[in-house]
């Protein structure tokens, strides 16, 4: 399920594209941005 939903609940990540930036919050790992076919980064992740 692919949600556009600022809030992501505690199941659901929330991902980026890392050239359009398009986001989605997602139940499962989205590797292709849906926009733009560029790969998607898991930004609900700390980073250090």
């Amino acid at each position: 399920m692919v949600r556009s939903d600022s809030h992501p609940s505690t199941d659901e990540q929330q991902f980026e594209c890392i050239d359009c930036l398009e986001r989605v919050v997602s139940d499962d790992r989205v590797s292709v941005c849906p926009v733009c076919g560029s790969r998607m980064q898991n930004v609900s992740l700390p980073r250090e």
